[in-house]
């Protein structure tokens, strides 16, 4: 909840949010694709291409933990007092 005399959100917040989240959607289906893939080889009894599709996941998963993590230090520096980015 915003507090009396704050100054609102910068006019860009509303669609970089926007962005973000679907960046994050659209990753998140992609691993469920790639694991999927690597499930039907499996059950093909053709498994030699699944170590390099659990190493794409896993990459997936640790560039969102990358950026939960970016988020987060943002977030605690802004509670710190550091100034919060404003429009020119």
């Amino acid at each position: 909840m915003q507090r009396p005399g704050e100054d609102s959100p910068p006019v860009w917040a509303g669609p970089v949010l926007t962005a973000a989240l679907l960046m994050g959607l659209l990753l998140m289906a992609l691993q469920l694709w790639i694991l999927t893939v690597a499930l039907d080889l499996v059950l093909a009894g053709r498994p030699a291409g699944v170590p390099r599709l659990a190493v794409a996941s896993g990459l997936v998963f640790a560039g969102g933990l990358l950026v939960l993590r970016l988020l987060g230090a943002r977030r605690r520096a802004a509670r710190r007092g550091a100034p919060p980015l404003r429009r020119p």
